[in-house]
């Protein structure tokens, strides 16, 4: 897939799947990560949902299960879905800056299908999208607006939802406690395990990304 015309890709998300995303980003005290489904129109991508697998997180990174991605891919066959829908790539950057690192780089271009949305979030309510194509010729398109739909009264109870994404965590996320200061060459780890909800904070951030409503 190549991107060509003067129109550049409009990148949507449902009121639903931003609410899971910021709680997702704002409870978690670390970097987390996870993957989302996508409807195409031409120009126009729309984010539907999104949700987490199995993972390792640290205050500088989160390594996917890959076993977990290829199982998530099996059900959705099984379901008579379209496994080319998850192609949304989310993950956040706790307190540190929006910049695509080049681990976030060779993840996305480890991922299979004719195109890749990756969103990346942190504490601030700050948010960054780009679209991937991911064929021999493959282009990046930066610097995207993610642009929230109208709310159409449809969103989760957040005091429910917030009690089911800490169920969540605690069930797939493992803590890694890692000397930061030599985080660029192997070092001996620690497996924290289960995810402590005591951790998360108890209020959520205000976001900053472009609201239709």
């Amino acid at each position: 897939m190549n991107w060509t015309g003067n129109t550049p890709p409009e990148i949507l998300i449902t009121p639903q799947a931003f609410q899971k995303l910021r709680l997702y980003i704002d409870l978690c005290p670390m970097e987390i990560g996870g993957l989302g489904e996508v409807e195409r129109d031409g120009h126009r991508f729309l984010i539907t949902d999104l949700f987490i697998l199995p993972q390792k997180v640290s205050p500088a990174e989160t390594e996917l299960d890959p076993a977990a991605m290829l199982e998530i891919l099996e059900c959705c066959v099984a379901e008579g879905r379209n496994p080319a829908s998850l192609c949304l790539w989310w993950h956040s950057h706790a307190e540190m800056d929006l910049e695509w690192s080049e681990t976030d780089k060779r993840t996305i271009a480890n991922f299979s299908g004719d195109f890749m949305i990756s969103v990346v979030g942190n504490k601030a309510g700050a948010f960054a999208c780009r679209l991937d194509t991911l064929d021999s010729n493959g282009q990046t398109l930066g610097d995207l607006s993610l642009t929230i739909l109208p709310s159409e009264g449809t969103e989760v109870d957040e005091a429910v939802l917030r009690s089911a994404i800490i169920a969540e965590m605690c069930e797939k996320l493992q803590v890694i406690n890692k000397d930061l200061q030599f985080h660029e060459i192997p070092v001996e780890v620690e497996f924290l395990s289960p995810f402590p909800p005591e951790l998360c904070p108890p209020e959520s951030p205000s976001s900053s990304v472009t609201d239709d409503r």
